[in-house]
C-alpha cells in the first residue's frame, strides 16, 4: 500500500529537522515558518476552494465566514443541478444607516434599490448583464447583493489552510515545497546563511512551479473534451 495522501504539517516540520539534521531548539521557529508557507500555498496555489450554501439577510447582505480570506464566486443554485454565476458591481451603494440603533439600509437615498442594467441587446448592447449582483467590502467583511429572488446562494472561497482546533494537513507533495521554504527563510536568522537566500529562494520557486504544473494540469480525456466542446456541425460565426 503507498504512503497516505495527507500529511500532518508536525511530520512535516519533523521529517525536515531529520532530513537536515537541524536542532530541536528552532523546531517551533520552524514549525510558525511552514504555517506561513501552508497559508501561502492556500491562497496562491492550491485547487482547494470552500463551496458553501450562506444567506442573504434581509438587508441584501452576506455576513463573510470567519475563516474567509480569498473571494473564489458567488453563485446561484439552480433547478438543472448546475450553478448560475452572478456578477460583480463596484458601483452598487454598499453604505448603511442606523435608525434608531438598528443598522439598515435606507431605500430612498440608493442603498439596496435595484440597479440600472446597460442595453444589452440591439445595436450598441453590451454584455455582462445578470439578473444577480454583488458587491464586495472586505473591511466590512459583507457581500452586498442585490437582485437575488432567494436567500440561499453558494459562495466559493478560500481559507488559510490553518486549522486552529483541529490538525492542520497538507497533500504529501507540498513536502517538498515546504521543505525549500524553510530552508530559504532559516537563511534570514541563522548566522552565515545570508549569502545562500537569493539562491534557495529560486530553488523554493522552482519547487511552487512543479506544484502549480501537477494541480493545474488537465488530464487527456480533459483535453478531448474541451476540444469537442469547441466544435460544430454548422458554421461557427
Amino acid at each position: 500500500m503507498a504512503t497516505p495522501a495527507l500529511i500532518n504539517i508536525n511530520q512535516t516540520v519533523d521529517e525536515f529537522m531529520l532530513a537536515y539534521k537541524k536542532s530541536t531548539e528552532d523546531a517551533f521557529t520552524y514549525l510558525q515558518h511552514a504555517c506561513n508557507c501552508i497559508r501561502d500555498y492556500s491562497l496562491y496555489d492550491s485547487p482547494n476552494v470552500v463551496t458553501e450554501k450562506v444567506t442573504i439577510t434581509s438587508n441584501k447582505w452576506i455576513d463573510m465566514p470567519s475563516d474567509m480570506v480569498g473571494f473564489n464566486g458567488l453563485m446561484i443554485l439552480q433547478t438543472n443541478g448546475s450553478y448560475w454565476p452572478c456578477t460583480r458591481r463596484d458601483d452598487m451603494i454598499t453604505t448603511t444607516t442606523t435608525t434608531a440603533g438598528v443598522e439598515g439600509r435606507d431605500s430612498t437615498i440608493g442603498e439596496g434599490a435595484a440597479l440600472t442594467d446597460p442595453k444589452s441587446s440591439t445595436y450598441g448592447g453590451v454584455g455582462g448583464v445578470n439578473d444577480y449582483y454583488y458587491s464586495i467590502d472586505w473591511k466590512a467583511r459583507r457581500i452586498y447583493t442585490e437582485g437575488f429572488t432567494t436567500e440561499t446562494v453558494v459562495l466559493k472561497y478560500v481559507t488559510t489552510g490553518i486549522e486552529i482546533s483541529g490538525s492542520t494537513t497538507v497533500p504529501t507533495f507540498v513536502t517538498p515545497l515546504i521543505h525549500d521554504y524553510l530552508l530559504w527563510k532559516e537563511c534570514f536568522w541563522l548566522p552565515g546563511l545570508e549569502r545562500y537566500a537569493d539562491a534557495r529562494e529560486k530553488t523554493y520557486l522552482k519547487s511552487e512551479y512543479k506544484i502549480r504544473n501537477l494541480t493545474m494540469a488537465m488530464t487527456a480525456d480533459e483535453w478531448r473534451d474541451l476540444f469537442l466542446s469547441m466544435t460544430t456541425q454548422t458554421v461557427t460565426r
